[in-house]
């Protein structure tokens, strides 16, 4: 009887442990979330090391999700609408003013930057130490601009008349699109550049 009582009770404190170590993983990984609208603004700090902060005036809306050292920031304007997203130690900062729309993502320490105006549309995504940057005005019409880089690479995009601009780089490639300019591919000795824009492609 003792024997079993003793089984029991060892049992009780592995699934205990096992409990609480899984929660603990659980809070960890969970990250923080910022959330703005109207006239707001917060900023959170996780136990996994991440940053968030979100501010938001007349009528805009915020969003930044941050996980794992990951740092992310959103800020929006006169109805605007950004979202920022950062995990591994990415860092993500999306910004939207005058019913723009900005999505900035970051991971494995990877820097995205997304900026939107007038209308315009702006993505950024950046992953393993690329650098990605997009920013588009909408002052002489619709305007999108995209920039993707991967594993050191660098994506530049920028459309302010009305077109479009959409760049691609990974493994230490270089790529910049304009949808008022000429696009400019530097792929480098092992990596990629993709531009396609209103402008012409690379």
């Amino acid at each position: 009887m003792t024997l079993r009582k003793t089984t029991m009770g060892l049992l009780t404190g592995a699934l205990f442990l096992a409990f609480a170590a899984a929660s603990a993983h659980a809070h960890a990984a969970a990250g923080v979330t910022c959330k703005a609208s109207g006239h707001h603004s917060v900023k959170h700090t996780g136990t996994d090391g991440s940053e968030c902060g979100a501010s938001a005036d007349t009528g805009g809306k915020s969003k930044a999700t941050a996980k794992t050292d990951g740092f992310a920031q959103a800020s929006s304007d006169t109805h605007g609408k950004s979202s920022a997203i950062a995990t591994d130690s990415g860092s993500a900062m999306a910004s939207a003013d005058t019913k723009g729309n900005s999505t900035a993502k970051a991971s494995g320490s990877g820097s995205a930057e997304a900026s939107a105006d007038l209308s315009a549309k702006a993505t950024a995504i950046a992953s393993g130490s690329g650098s990605a940057q997009a920013s588009a005005d909408g002052s002489a019409g619709k305007c999108i601009a995209t920039a993707n880089a991967d594993t050191t690479g660098s994506a530049e995009s920028t459309c302010e008349k009305g077109g479009f601009a959409h760049a691609t780089a990974t493994n230490g490639g270089s790529a910049q699109a304009f949808d008022d300019g000429p696009p400019v591919c530097s792929p480098g000795p092992h990596g990629t550049a993709t531009v396609r824009s209103s402008f012409g492609n690379c």
